[in-house]
């Protein structure tokens, strides 16, 4: 009986034995797998939102132009007329009706008379010969130059030759008009009218800003016509500029 209780009493004390030592791997075996409290807190970027975060924000506003890029595209726009030899339109851009009818070009249909008219009087001449020079004209506050070029069929000499116009903004500066008075011999009232004449202002403008009649404004420009040596008031404003 002894025998069987001590055998009783030792598996016991292991049985006991085992069951405190799983206590003890129960309670060690957590901590050991238990991530740092610092590293729960701290949050990693993923590749994605760091390679977004190091881009610059998107802008929205684009550079505006500078002024010389504005004058640059300005100058570019560029009037194209085909005529026959009289000046009789063939073919014609928007570019080239806006300048020759201003301020008339709103309108939605042009007389093509009325545009033969204006390059007669441009050019000061009722048909192209061989040898007609450039013009220069005004077109509201801005100046051009009207060149006419010749064109001749190569394959067929029966086809009628015609006449291309090349109207582009003229890019030269006038004169001072201290230099223009000396040159010419002009008076102050009649390098007033010069100014006004270069802007492109008409008669009646140019009485106003001068605070006398139009007839008064004639005069001045037959004076001013006799002096340069023209017969235009186009005439004017293409020797000045030219100088």
């Amino acid at each position: 009986m002894c025998s069987i209780q001590g055998r009783t009493d030792a598996r016991a004390n292991d049985a006991a034995r085992a069951v405190k030592n799983g206590a003890r791997t129960q309670k060690t075996k957590p901590a050991l797998l238990r991530e740092p409290r610092h590293l729960d807190r701290t949050r990693v970027p993923s590749p994605a939102s760091t390679e977004v975060r190091s881009q610059p924000p998107p802008s929205h506003s684009q550079p505006l132009p500078s002024s010389l890029a504005i004058n640059a595209l300005q100058r570019r726009v560029v009037g194209f007329v085909l005529t026959d030899l009289n000046f009789k339109q063939i073919y014609t851009n928007d570019a080239a009706i806006s300048i020759l009818t201003f301020p008339d070009s709103s309108q939605p249909t042009v007389s093509a008379a009325a545009v033969a008219q204006r390059i007669r009087a441009i050019l000061n001449a009722d048909r192209f010969t061989p040898g007609l020079a450039a013009a220069n004209f005004v077109s509201g506050k801005r100046q051009y130059v009207c060149r006419p070029f010749l064109l001749e069929s190569r394959e067929s000499r029966t086809r009628p030759p015609m006449i291309t116009l090349l109207l582009e903004r003229h890019v030269r500066e006038t004169l001072p008009l201290s230099e223009i008075s000396r040159q010419f011999h002009l008076s102050p009232r009649e390098c007033e009218t010069v100014q006004y004449l270069i802007r492109g202002l008409t008669t009646k403008e140019v009485a106003q800003h001068m605070s006398v009649s139009p007839n008064t404004v004639k005069q001045f420009v037959r004076l001013i016509m006799s002096k340069v040596g023209v017969t235009t008031r186009s005439g004017i404003v293409g020797k000045l500029v030219s100088g």
